[in-house]
């Protein structure tokens, strides 16, 4: 969290985007863009799943080749 406010504060002073120096990385390596997403169908990732005011079931979908999102309503 330190290293994010230090790049923050320091990007108000230069007026210039600057880059969070970890000195210590803890997190996944060697992960793709779309690895945290889970497969809907041949062609879609599931990005969520949620429940409309009216009940209905909605999943928001990325298309795997095009990277656009869609809604789509099951009813």
């Amino acid at each position: 969290m330190n290293a994010i406010l230090d790049a923050a504060y320091k990007s108000a002073k230069t007026k210039l985007w600057e880059p969070v120096q970890l000195d210590i990385w803890r997190g996944r390596t060697g992960v793709g863009k779309d690895s945290h997403l889970v497969e809907y169908d041949k062609e879609n990732y599931l990005v969520k799943e949620e429940m409309t005011h009216y009940g209905a079931k909605k999943v928001i979908i990325k298309n795997k080749k095009t990277g656009k999102i869609s809604e789509k309503v099951l009813e």
